[in-house]
C-alpha cells in the first residue's frame, strides 16, 4: 500500500480516536497502553506531562506526527473532490441521455444570462439568414448555371449586389417554419422541404409575373411541370436543400451568428436591413419601368426618371438575362 493511502487511514483512525478523547476529558483507557510501552509514558511523564490531563494527552499523541496527517486531512479532501467530480459527470451524463432536452434548456437559460445575440429563431437570426440565404444562392446557382449551360449570367435578383430573393427568403420561411422540427429525420425534412419548396416556387413565379410582368423561369421544356412554373425534379432539389440545410448548414451559421457581440450585431443587422430594403424598392421600381417601357409608357415622375437614367434596357438586360416580357 502507497505510504499516503496509510496516513489517510491513519488519520482518519487518530482523528477518531482523539474525538473520543476530547469528549470523555482524559478519560481515554489505558493511554500508555494503547499508544506508548511504558517506558515511552514514563519518559513522557518525566517531562512533566500529566496523565490525568486529556489534553496533554493529545498534545503528546499529536505533536510527532501533525504533517503526516495534515498530509492525510489533504489527501482526503482531493479523493472526497474527485469523487464527487466523476458522480456529478456521470449523473448528467446520464440526464443528458435520458433527457436530450434538459441540455437545450440548460443552454438557453445560460444564453439569457449572458446575453447571447440572435438565439434561437428571432428576427435578428432571421434576418442575418435572409441576407446570407440571398447571397450563396445567387453564387450558387450562377455556379449552376455555368456548369449547366456553359457560360456566365447573372441570376442575381436586386441591381446592386449579387442577391438572390428568392434563394433569400425561401431559407428564412424554411427556418421559421420548420425550426422545431430540424432535429427530425432525413426523411421528414426531404418531403417537408420538396412540398414547401414547390409551393414556393410556384407563388414566386406567380408574383413576378402579376407585379412586374415578367418570366424569370420557365420549366414548360421539363418533364412533369405545372404550368411551366415549377416541375418534379426542381421539387426534389428544393427537398434535398431542405435537408442539407438543416443537417449541415444551419448549424454553422447559427453558431456564427450568435458569436457576434450583441451590440455591434444589432447594429450590423439593422444597416443590412436598411440596405436591403431599399435595394428592393429600388429593383422593383426597376423592373416597373423596364415592363413599361417595352410598352411605351412615359413618365415625368422625377424619381422614375432617375430610374429610366441609371436603369435604362441595356443594364436591366445585364442584370436580368432571363426576364421575359409576358403577352
Amino acid at each position: 500500500m502507497e505510504p499516503g493511502w496509510i496516513y489517510l487511514f491513519s488519520g482518519i483512525f487518530f482523528m477518531g480516536y482523539s474525538r473520543i478523547c476530547e469528549r470523555d476529558m482524559g478519560e481515554c483507557p489505558d493511554m500508555e497502553t494503547a499508544f506508548f510501552s511504558a517506558d515511552t509514558f514514563d519518559a513522557y511523564s518525566a517531562a512533566g506531562v500529566d496523565g490525568s490531563n486529556g489534553d496533554r494527552y493529545h498534545s503528546v499523541i499529536f505533536a510527532p506526527n501533525l504533517e503526516q496527517w495534515a498530509a492525510a486531512n489533504e489527501q482526503l479532501d482531493k479523493v472526497s473532490d474527485h469523487l464527487s467530480f466523476l458522480i456529478t459527470q456521470w449523473i448528467e451524463k446520464r440526464i443528458r441521455k435520458a433527457y436530450p432536452k434538459v441540455k437545450k434548456v440548460r443552454k438557453a437559460e445560460k444564453s439569457a444570462e449572458e446575453g447571447v445575440f440572435a438565439e434561437g429563431c428571432g428576427f435578428y437570426k432571421l434576418m442575418l439568414l435572409f441576407i446570407i440565404g440571398a447571397f450563396l444562392g445567387d453564387i450558387v446557382e450562377t455556379i449552376f448555371c455555368r456548369v449547366t449551360m456553359g457560360y456566365w449570367m447573372s441570376r442575381s435578383s436586386l441591381v446592386w449586389g449579387p442577391f438572390s430573393i428568392v434563394w433569400g427568403l425561401a431559407l428564412a420561411l424554411v427556418t421559421l417554419l420548420l425550426y422545431k422540427y430540424k432535429d427530425h429525420s432525413d426523411s421528414f425534412l426531404f418531403m417537408m422541404g420538396t412540398l414547401l419548396g414547390g409551393g414556393y416556387e410556384y407563388l414566386c413565379s406567380v408574383f413576378t409575373e402579376i407585379f412586374f410582368g415578367k418570366v424569370f423561369w420557365d420549366y414548360s421544356e421539363l418533364p412533369f411541370n405545372l404550368g411551366g412554373r415549377i416541375n418534379l425534379l426542381y421539387c426534389f432539389f428544393w427537398g434535398i436543400a431542405a435537408v442539407i440545410w438543416f443537417k449541415k448548414v444551419y448549424p454553422v451559421l447559427s453558431a456564427w451568428i450568435e458569436k457576434i457581440p450583441v451590440l455591434p450585431g444589432k447594429i450590423i443587422t439593422w444597416m443590412l436591413t436598411v440596405f436591403m430594403f431599399v435595394n428592393i424598392i429600388v429593383s422593383s421600381m426597376a423592373l416597373v419601368r423596364y415592363d413599361q417601357r417595352a410598352k411605351g409608357i412615359e413618365t415625368e415622375n422625377t424619381v422614375l426618371e432617375w430610374v429610366d437614367t441609371h436603369f435604362d434596357d441595356d443594364r436591366m438586360k445585364q442584370i436580368y438575362p432571363k426576364a421575359k416580357a409576358t403577352d
